[in-house]
């Protein structure tokens, strides 16, 4: 057993003391005799008491500078540690063995809320934490103490002032050098901040995996370094994937390989340019199904600096969409529009064809009822056969006119109506077209008047096609104007090009009607069930389409006094000479 320095010096002092008196008397006696060795008895003990008392006072000198010089470091070790503790900027605590607060530093007053005149002393503050942690925390620190072992666990507090403050707490055992425990050291870290942003973060991602799987969307993040690849819920749902890891080559390889060399020419494009990619491709679910998505993505790169080669990305991340349906309904749609085409070419070519064989028998139909109205070979037994036979002819030649007409449209929805342009003189075309209009209804007491301003107009035009549509602009004005009223003629030039526009006035026309009229086939300015005038409503379509052809364009408007102003409008380039090129468009 090992023995202390008090131990050892009494024992030296003992031994010592003894070898002296016994060491001494053996001396004295064999050397001066007994007689002689007794008077100096006094003597030998006054020397012995001068020795000891010397040599225990450099005992007590060098035990006293050691006890001085312990008690200086001590202080000065209690004085660092003090001005550590005060200013360190987590909660410090100090706890006894029976379990009594002894000191607390002014972090952990503040971070629990203890007002600062709190003395140091009294049990943990259990009563500080939250009830939800209350029983957890005391058990675990009961556990801890009972066995000596380190604490360490995260609760909530909940202050006097309302605020509730997480704090991770951890303390250790201090233990006496002979063993013996004298209590715990501990700290206190206020964690209210981490978790504030953790649980912001778990809400945003709750709100972004929300506001993904309403939208369909699925959000992928593929980082390159390591190859690992995140999908979100949405995801996996689309692409009917389990929940867990997945391996980018087993997502890679649902696509089919006649489309991945597409695929990863636009994606490699895209990054070489630092651009996002965008692209449309089908791919094979788990499921075995094969779906149309929309994929976006972008790269990611990192800092010049960082990198060992910067033009290759660290990260590609984006979303994937399923557009399978509109897939599907675009399909439909197109094959919808091809079936609509084929009807539309048959429908034409019938209409052609039908149009060329009417107008065969028409044209014999019209002379021979000409032959027998003007009874050319001699006069009939009845007159009425040569009334009849002038019915036949008017009827003939509104068959045939309607034929005609229905011809033209089938010739331009087919694209085969060529313009064949020359300079043509504006105001003798329009004479043309009013003197056979008023040659057909000589019976009517109509005004049809040419306004001055046509005379010396010349432009670019095929004639066939001005004259056409003139006779349609004033045989509508005539047509729908009362007996006594007035159609006008008139041209001018205008900013806008060279403008010609019939006015009648008639009973002008309905809003829907003259919102449409020009862009439909067979739209009356009459219902078909009050219709007093003929027609098969191709008139106006024609002229809008023959405008569409020279560059031009219609316009029907109804005047505040009534009537109907028709106008038309050919380009400034048409003019001659030209005047200056706008951009019109038909």
């Amino acid at each position: 057993m090992r023995l202390g320095a008090a131990t050892r010096i009494c024992l030296g002092y003992a031994v010592f003391g003894g070898v002296w008196v016994l060491g001494s008397d053996i001396f004295l006696e064999t050397v001066l005799g007994r007689a002689h060795a007794a008077w100096l008895a006094p003597v030998k003990g006054v020397g012995f008491v001068l020795v000891t008392a010397l040599l225990l006072h450099r005992v007590l000198l060098r035990a006293l500078a050691v006890d001085a010089r312990k008690t200086r470091d001590l202080a000065l070790s209690e004085a660092r540690y003090s001005a550590l503790a005060e200013m360190a900027p987590v909660g410090i605590f100090h706890v006894d063995a029976d379990g009594q607060i002894t000191y607390r530093n002014p972090r952990l007053r503040e971070i629990s809320g203890l007002p600062a005149e709190l003395d140091p002393g009294g049990s943990w503050e259990w009563w500080l934490i939250h009830p939800e942690d209350h029983k957890r925390a005391q058990s675990r620190w009961l556990a801890a103490t009972q066995a000596g072992e380190r604490f360490a666990e995260e609760f909530r507090i909940r202050r006097h002032d309302g605020r509730v403050v997480w704090v991770l707490c951890e303390a250790v055992p201090v233990t006496a050098r002979e063993g013996e425990r004298m209590g715990y050291v501990g700290m206190a870290l206020d964690l209210t901040a981490q978790h504030l942003a953790a649980e912001g973060v778990r809400q945003e991602k709750e709100r972004y995996e929300l506001a993904t799987a309403g939208s369909a969307v699925g959000i992928w993040d593929w980082h390159l370094g390591d190859g690992s690849l995140h999908l979100s819920g949405q995801a996996l749902t689309l692409l009917r994937l389990p929940t867990g890891a997945v391996a980018p080559r087993r997502v890679l390889g649902m696509i089919p390989r006649a489309e991945r060399a597409r695929a990863f020419a636009h994606v490699r494009g895209a990054l070489r340019l630092r651009r996002p990619f965008d692209l449309e491709l089908p791919m094979v679910c788990a499921d075995g199904v094969t779906r149309w998505f929309h994929v976006r993505g972008q790269g990611v790169w990192p800092a010049a600096a960082l990198a060992e080669d910067p033009s290759r990305p660290i990260r590609l991340l984006g979303s994937l969409m399923d557009i399978t349906a509109r897939k599907e309904t675009e399909g439909q749609l197109a094959r919808a529009r091809h079936d609509a085409e084929m009807a539309s070419r048959s429908k034409t070519a019938f209409l052609a064809s039908m149009s060329h064989e009417l107008r065969t028998p028409l044209n014999a139909i019209i002379g021979f009822s000409e032959l027998i109205t003007q009874q050319t070979y001699g006069p009939v037994g009845d007159p009425r056969y040569a009334d009849y036979a002038e019915d036949i002819r008017v009827s003939g030649l509104h068959l045939l006119e309607l034929v005609n007409d229905i011809l033209d449209v089938a010739r331009m929805e087919a694209g085969r109506f060529e313009l064949e342009d020359k300079v043509v003189d504006i105001a003798a075309e329009v004479a043309v077209a009013v003197r056979q209009i008023q040659a057909g209804n000589l019976q009517r007491h109509l005004d049809i008047t040419v306004a001055p301003g046509t005379e010396g107009l010349h432009a670019m035009l095929d004639p066939t096609a001005l004259r056409q549509v003139l006779l349609n602009l004033v045989g509508n004005a005539v047509k729908f104007t009362p007996d006594g009223g007035r159609v006008t003629v008139a041209g001018e030039i205008r900013s806008d090009g060279l403008a010609l526009s019939v006015t009648d006035t008639g009973p002008g026309i309905s809003r829907y009607v003259l919102e449409n009229l020009g862009t439909q086939p067979f739209l009356q300015a009459e219902p078909s069930l009050r219709r007093r005038h003929g027609g098969s409503g191709l008139g106006l379509f024609i002229v809008r389409r023959l405008m569409d052809l020279h560059g031009g364009t219609l316009h029907v408007e109804c005047p505040a006094d009534g009537g109907t102003r028709v106008t038309v409008v050919f380009p400034p380039d048409r003019q001659v000479p030209p005047g200056p090129s706008l951009a019109i468009s038909p």
